[in-house]
């Protein structure tokens, strides 16, 4: 009984990360204005890239509850990456205007990675669908 459950909290999990990526991806394209290939690409890239990469990773860790190890594997990179790009970001946060950005986007993303999906790939709420 033991490893079904297992199997389906680890199935949730990846579910969790898919739909964490997802958002990411849509949020940090829209308010950097930064395509999704720049994001994921395995490269530095320009500064706005990696400045914006570093934010998501701080998104994924912060308002997805992801490990920083997790975070690491989604971006390609090393946790300790992960964890000097959450660092940068908090310092950052100084900025009053940089710091209600991310005020904002944590608010919203939690909520995206947490809505479900239909069968053509628009939201629905968990009572359309018969899911709790």
């Amino acid at each position: 009984m033991r490893r079904r459950s297992g199997q389906r909290s680890a199935a949730r999990e990846g579910m969790h990360h898919c739909r964490a990526r997802l958002a990411i991806d849509i949020a940090i394209s829209n308010v950097f204005g930064i395509g999704s290939e720049g994001l994921w690409h395995g490269k530095r890239g320009v500064r706005d890239v990696a400045e914006a990469r570093q934010v998501a990773m701080y998104l994924a860790h912060v308002c997805c509850r992801m490990t920083l190890t997790d975070v690491g594997l989604m971006f390609g990179r090393d946790r300790t990456t992960v964890a000097h790009a959450c660092l940068k970001v908090e310092y950052r946060r100084d900025d009053p205007s940089f710091d209600r950005a991310l005020d904002v986007l944590g608010w919203a993303l939690p909520t995206l990675v947490m809505r479900e999906r239909g069968p053509a790939g628009e939201p629905t709420s968990s009572n359309d669908t018969g899911n709790q």
